[in-house]
């Protein structure tokens, strides 16, 4: 039986989603909670109030069990010998995947990037940025964030036109159809090629919605169009001014390698 482990996302929802479609419904979901630290199952909710695109509402739906975990010192190893695959999908902290060793269980770890080179809790960021090729690497938990041996490792076939939404939702179907691929056989990691600049893909800071002058505009305007639900405004080096949005009709001019565009405040 598989568990899967995520957040309450986009990303854990879709590929929760995407498996059960694909008939490999997962025996059990462990979302990460910030605030409770006992770990609890979730109640199950009346079927009027189930919509789509979070994780408890494909939990419902579906009819998966759901539980919450802050601290995982409160799962008893009893519950956990129930599953021979945990997969984890966009979890906030490290795992204890040497506890996971000994009990026995195969655990891997879904990161929507390349590795090693880029490593970190945003990866899907620093992917629309264009400082990497959209992939998918599976690979083993270890004691580490994302250092661990690789399973499989795929390209993502991602639209110049798809929306931030779609971006991610691309990337879950993927990693979704990817992991049922290698699941099923017994897989044995190939380790991490040593690299001598490994990119750390942390939480953005301000500077990292920089829009470069050097850039192409094609990658200029697709990260913007990429990350744009996130709210947060992108600095113009040239004109020392925030922006907000791609506007035709705007008062601030992007300058690119191979053109210009405007934005508005």
């Amino acid at each position: 039986m598989i568990v899967v482990v995520g957040m309450e996302c986009l990303l854990t929802a879709t590929f929760v989603d995407t498996l059960c479609d694909i008939g490999q419904k997962p025996a059990a979901i462990l979302l990460a909670d910030s605030v409770r630290g006992t770990f609890y199952r979730v109640p199950y909710r009346l079927p009027i109030m189930v919509q789509h695109g979070r994780v408890d509402d494909t939990a419902h739906r579906f009819d998966i069990p759901l539980y919450r975990v802050h601290d995982w010192r409160t799962v008893p190893d009893q519950f956990l010998m129930q599953f021979h695959t945990i997969v984890v999908v966009c979890y906030p902290t490290l795992l204890p995947a040497q506890r996971f060793a000994q009990l026995g269980i195969r655990a891997w770890n879904v990161h929507p990037a390349p590795l090693p080179a880029v490593r970190g809790p945003d990866p899907l960021f620093y992917t629309a940025r264009g400082d990497a090729p959209a992939t998918i690497t599976i690979h083993e938990l270890d004691a580490t964030y994302d250092t661990g041996d690789i399973i499989a490792a795929s390209t993502v076939p991602v639209t110049s036109a798809c929306t931030e939404h779609q971006f991610i939702g691309i990337h879950a179907v993927h990693a979704a159809q990817l992991f049922v691929d290698v699941a099923l056989s017994i897989q044995v990691g190939v380790p991490q090629q040593a690299v001598a600049d490994t990119r750390w893909a942390a939480f953005p800071t301000p500077d990292a919605y920089t829009l470069q002058p050097h850039w192409r505009m094609q990658r200029t305007l697709r990260f913007m169009a990429l990350t744009n639900a996130r709210k947060h405004p992108y600095w113009v080096p040239e004109t020392r001014e925030w922006v907000r949005s791609i506007d035709p009709a705007g008062t601030v001019q992007v300058q690119c390698a191979d053109g210009v565009f405007r934005a508005s405040l």
